[in-house]
């Protein structure tokens, strides 16, 4: 430092003999002070904007490898839960074959010897490759590691006892478990040692499912207690970072900072000195300093923001969870007053539908009008959008709307008051999932800075989204499954799931196009309707085969034995939403309702409770009137089919004592398409009717 103030002293002695001493020094000092303050706030910029970085790169690690770890977990999981499902389609494929052999050999055969015949070709290949599937990922699962696309997944280290203990207990089910099924694939007639496999199967078809479930379990365990270790590490290499910062800071303030504050202290009083009129005004540099500081304060809130929006999804809360909490924490980010979400359905993904939203009460009527509307994506706009994965604003959406045909969506948005949108697509590994709204009731209010939040969020996003279809999908079709083979112990009656299921979806429908529980009919209760109403009957798998299946009138006894199915599937259900709840989720609440109630009567004199009236759930009333009229117009083992017009007299006759009122009403209003359905179904399922 001496030697930069003799150096400009002798700058300050040859400028005084020049003749020009006040205003050529005092330029001098201005040209040294604007010169040294560029260097001082280049430094800071330098050292805020390093430690900004470090800090980023530190959190995006740690999301990174949340993600990583959470896909990991799916591929696994997926692949522990299909085990589950194989379990139960090899003993439902091993009942559906015993099955096809009785109506074989019945005398009072119905159906062509060739198509029976190639109806055992057909299960036999698919119980097979059931059979290949289930050992090969169980004999890999028992090295502690699966394989997936040549990249191989470690779940279980070497010495996990516990694991061990299970992969042991799931084998030894699984050793005469599958003799028992290749027993059955050699017989060609369902002779004694047919019945014997059959029955070893059936026995030990849930305590393979219970075991192969342990494994999936410990699985996510694994992977819980994994990502833990991952983000203790990450904290405690953010601590050292941090650590490190203060350690930069302080150094370069007490060996850069400072000897440059001595410096100008001492700049400007020799400018001083030389011109006492200039008295440098600060404020320009507080203001600098000032916006440098909000700058940053608001760059460390918005990581904050992304950190607990990451943190609820990692905390395995549901999808309309962290929508919710999106709405609630980003409301300072992005000027919406209204979020939606839009998701694929449909055949190979085609059909977009609304599917959920939220408003703060400027568009209170939006999230009910748009839930549950359907749009072929191929007649819209977002299909560009979800080829280039990029997110779309719109700032002037009636301005916009007049340049392109006006859909039904569109139309109901413009009448809510929506005036500008921003438009998010949601991927995972080039897969679409739906779209993300944000909208808003003034034009022009999102800007480039709005997306660029966005994409910082969007894949914990999509990653959220998949997650919680995943898992509901797949607990979905592991049950389905049971209900499947439970109606397959009657193979005349295993199609009747599929038909009953569009019956009562489109009951619920044409119930809410006419105004009836219109205001509890929403698409969030069709849609469970549609996943749910196959499994009324689920509790049938513990019903003994000669009860189901017996020609005649049951006995009082076999009706008794009989009725106990609708407790016995609620209870099955049950057990599996306590099983569901432990992770903080809801799935079977409408399916135990279904299960438990269907068989109940309006007057009240059905069971198993014997509820009356309202206090019937309306899905079970629902899916009662749908059960009773596939039945009646559909070969039963006891019945030959009524005709369509005897069947709606006899659910005419019901109303107001089995029935509904209101729903048998609604059902005679729309009788055309009832007919409609009933024709269809009659056409390509010939042998039922």
């Amino acid at each position: 430092m001496g030697i930069l103030i003799l150096r400009y002293s002798g700058n300050i002695d040859s400028i005084r003999g020049s003749g020009e001493q006040t205003s050529v020094t005092h330029t001098s000092l201005q040209r040294v002070k604007s010169s040294w303050l560029k260097e001082f706030f280049r430094i800071r910029m330098i050292l805020i904007a390093a430690s900004v970085f470090a800090i980023a790169l530190v959190t995006l690690t740690i999301v990174f490898l949340a993600e990583h770890q959470e896909y990991e977990r799916n591929l696994v999981v997926n692949q522990l839960g299909m085990q589950r499902m194989y379990s139960q389609k090899i003993a439902l494929e091993a009942n559906r074959l015993g099955s096809v052999f009785d109506a074989i050999d019945s005398p009072s055969r119905v159906q062509d010897l060739d198509l029976l015949d190639a109806k055992v070709l057909t299960i036999k290949t698919d119980l097979t490759r059931s059979l290949e599937i289930f050992g090969e990922t169980l004999e890999r699962i028992g090295t502690g590691c699966l394989s997936f696309d040549g990249v191989e997944i470690c779940v279980f280290k070497p010495d996990d006892r516990e694991a061990r203990e299970v992969i042991a207990a799931v084998d030894t089910i699984w050793q005469p478990f599958r003799k028992a099924s290749e027993t059955v694939l050699e017989r060609a007639t369902k002779d004694q040692e047919f019945r014997k496999a059959l029955i070893l199967i059936n026995e030990n078809s849930a305590p393979l499912v219970e075991q192969s479930m342990r494994l999936s379990e410990l699985a996510i365990k694994r992977f819980a207690e994994e990502y833990r270790n991952t983000r203790s590490l990450a904290i405690a290499l953010t601590v050292c970072l941090a650590l490190l910062c203060a350690w930069i800071v302080v150094g370069t303030y007490r060996y850069i900072i400072e000897p440059y504050t001595v410096f100008y202290r001492g700049i400007t009083s020799l400018g001083e000195k030389f011109n006492p009129a200039v008295n440098a005004d600060p404020a320009p540099v507080q203001a600098r300093k000032s916006r440098l500081m909000d700058e940053v304060n608001e760059t460390f809130s918005i990581m904050q923001d992304m950190i607990n929006i990451v943190g609820t999804i990692y905390e395995g809360k549901s999808f309309r969870e962290t929508l919710h909490r999106i709405f609630v924490l980003f409301r300072n980010r992005i000027p919406y007053n209204y979020i939606g979400v839009a998701t694929f359905t449909g055949y190979q993904g085609k059909m977009l539908q609304a599917s959920w939203g939220e408003s703060d009460g400027s568009f209170p009527g939006l999230p009910a009008r748009l839930e549950g509307v359907t749009v072929d994506i191929s007649i819209t706009s977002l299909g560009e959008i979800i080829q280039s994965g990029q997110p779309r604003i719109i700032n002037d959406l009636p301005a916009y709307s007049t340049r392109r045909p006006l859909h039904d969506y569109t139309r109901i948005i413009l009448d809510e008051g929506v005036r500008s949108s921003i438009t998010l697509p949601l991927s995972v590994n080039g897969k679409p999932l739906g779209f993300l709204f944000f909208s808003s009731a003034q034009t022009h209010v999102y800007t480039e800075v709005h997306l660029q939040f966005l994409r910082n969020i969007r894949n914990a996003l999509a990653l959220s989204f998949e997650k919680d279809i995943f898992v509901d999908d797949l607990v979905y079709s592991s049950t389905l499954a049971l209900a499947k083979m439970a109606e397959a112990k009657d193979e005349d009656t295993a199609v009747h799931l599929d038909r009953m299921k569009e019956y009562s979806v489109l009951l619920a429908k044409r119930l809410k196009h006419h105004g009836v529980y219109a205001n509890r009919l929403s698409a969030e209760f069709i849609h469970s309707i549609e996943k749910f109403s196959p499994m009324h009957d689920i509790g049938k798998v513990g019903i003994r085969d000669d009860v189901l299946r017996k020609p005649g009138k049951l006995d009082p006894e076999e009706m008794a034995h009989m009725r106990t199915h609708a407790s016995y599937g609620a209870n099955v259900l049950r057990e599996a939403e306590q099983n569901i709840a432990r992770s903080g989720r809801t799935l079977f609440a409408m399916g135990i309702r279904i299960a438990a109630y269907h068989h109940e009567k309006w007057d009240g004199s059905g069971y198993p409770v014997g509820l009356a009236g309202e206090k019937i759930p309306l899905e079970a009333r629902i899916v009662a009137v749908a059960d009773v009229f596939d039945a009646l117009t559909t070969r039963r083992p006891y019945k030959e089919p009524f005709t369509f017009e005897d069947s709606i007299d006899i659910l005419k006759q019901g109303r107001g004592a089995h029935f509904d009122p209101a729903i048998i009403d609604v059902f005679f209003a729309d009788l055309s398409i009832f007919r409609e359905y009933y024709d269809r179904f009659k056409q390509e399922m010939k042998h039922d009717y």
